[in-house]
């Protein structure tokens, strides 16, 4: 059984729950907040947001270039393939 996480969105003050191995984006639209995206490939960069608190894991592996290492280093995440392994707190990026 797949354990659930909450995920609270600092910017929208919304909080999700979450099934691990569901995407971040997919699950936040089916409970009615829309987080900006575009490809749901991670290779966009649309949907990038900064991970304040928890872990992630991604379902499928961005592509070598598509997150920067200050992107990596400010603990940044594509969420349309982002998965949570925790409970998160997540500052979303402006639309």
């Amino acid at each position: 059984m797949s354990k659930i996480h909450q995920i609270k969105f600092i910017k929208s003050n919304k909080i999700i729950t979450t099934k691990e191995g569901d995407s971040i984006v997919v699950s936040s639209d089916n409970q009615g907040l829309e987080l900006p995206r575009s490809c749901m490939q991670g290779m966009c960069t649309t949907c990038i947001a900064k991970i304040i608190e928890g872990k992630i894991r991604y379902i499928e592996e961005p592509d070598l270039d598509t997150l920067t290492k200050e992107d990596i280093d400010n603990n940044m995440a594509l969420l349309c393939i982002a998965t949570p392994l925790s409970s998160l707190i997540i500052e979303e990026s402006e639309d």
